[in-house]
């Protein structure tokens, strides 16, 4: 169900979203059925544009993020969002002119700036309703120094059809099948993910894939690996403009609401030790068995596909990429840029 807040609809997605589908009109302060299957757009205002918030100690690409809604459809058992948010119904801002106006604020300084969508919810889950990515897409690609990236679980795509793919790198995150099945409940299978890739990125789109978070479990190296050799077979490497790899890490808390709403999961089974951040984490020999596993898999099909490790400690990035790749700003410049061809 979409309820739209009264002081919120005249808003721009307001107006979007109840021409194009059944709404109900609330008052203000409805909280709807704490079910992730309701929509709520509100009219409260939010800091949209911000840097992610990263972690204190491990390696950070100097990354921003647009909070343009919170919540997620999927119910994935390693989600930060169940610890992190008080609900479970899709909180959606529906002053989208400010969130434009905050993107236009950050790319008119003129520096390159890597930004996205898909920290708090996932950037195509809810396009087909909401329609962000008409209004965001548009407005990215009169900047030539913004790098705008769509990270989903989904296969999504049909609104992006009709956008130029110009400044845009649409992303999935990706594991084996199984563990898709047991761990990322309402995700999209890694098919459907696969063929979604392979058809923007025939399109003319950038693609990138995110292997974060990489579960151990006996067997994963032969798992992933025929996971990388499905990918490649989709996916050109030409097309893909980066890849992220990192190991599962959680605030203590999210444990137990795994144990809580997901007796079965994979996560149960693995032995944590807290890290620099307080954030649990395998223990660092295997983390870097993990990594070496997934990115030597990569290599093998991909030789020049740009890689790196996501909130990993400069040990590990010394110990398998060979070198300190720096704090922030010093990490986001190795990035590659988008280049039409």
């Amino acid at each position: 169900m979409i309820y739209i807040e009264k002081s919120a609809e005249n808003l721009p997605l307001a107006l979007k979203v109840a021409k194009e589908n059944e709404v109900v009109l609330v008052d203000d302060g409805f909280v709807p059925e704490d079910t992730k299957r309701n929509i709520l757009i509100s009219s409260s205002r939010n800091n949209y544009v911000h840097r992610c918030p990263a972690t204190k100690i491990y390696r950070c690409c100097n990354y921003y993020v647009t909070d343009a809604a919170e919540g997620c459809p999927f119910d994935c058992s390693y989600c930060i969002l169940q610890s992190y948010l008080n609900h479970s119904y899709i909180k959606v801002y529906g002053d989208t002119d400010a969130i434009v106006t905050e993107i236009r604020e950050l790319a008119s300084k003129g520096e390159r700036v890597r930004l996205g969508t898909g920290e708090l919810s996932d950037s195509l889950a809810l396009d087909n309703i909401l329609g962000l990515s008409e209004i965001l897409v548009p407005v990215i690609n009169e900047y030539d120094n913004v790098q705008f990236e769509l990270k989903t679980k989904s296969a999504n795509i049909s609104k992006l059809f009709n956008l130029n793919p110009k400044n845009i790198v649409v992303s999935w995150s990706l594991n084996p099948e199984h563990v898709i099945k047991r761990e990322e409940h309402g995700a999209a299978s890694l098919k459907a993910r696969l063929n979604a890739a392979k058809e923007l990125s025939a399109y003319g789109y950038k693609v990138s894939f995110h292997f974060d978070p990489v579960i151990y479990y006996e067997g994963f190296e032969k798992d992933y690996d025929e996971l990388i050799e499905l990918l490649a077979a989709h996916v050109n490497e030409s097309d893909v403009q980066f890849i992220s790899v990192s190991t599962f890490r959680f605030i203590p808390e999210l444990l137990s609401s795994v144990r809580e709403k997901f007796g079965g999961s994979m996560l149960l089974k693995g032995d944590y030790t807290k890290g620099l951040d307080g954030k649990m984490r395998y223990f660092k020999p295997l983390r870097a068995h993990m990594l070496r596993s997934v990115t030597g898999s990569i290599r093998k099909r991909w030789k020049n596909a740009f890689m790196y490790f996501c909130m990993e400690h400069s040990s590990l990035w010394e110990k398998l990429m060979g070198f300190d790749p720096g704090e922030r700003e010093e990490l986001e410049s190795l990035f590659p840029f988008i280049r039409m061809k």
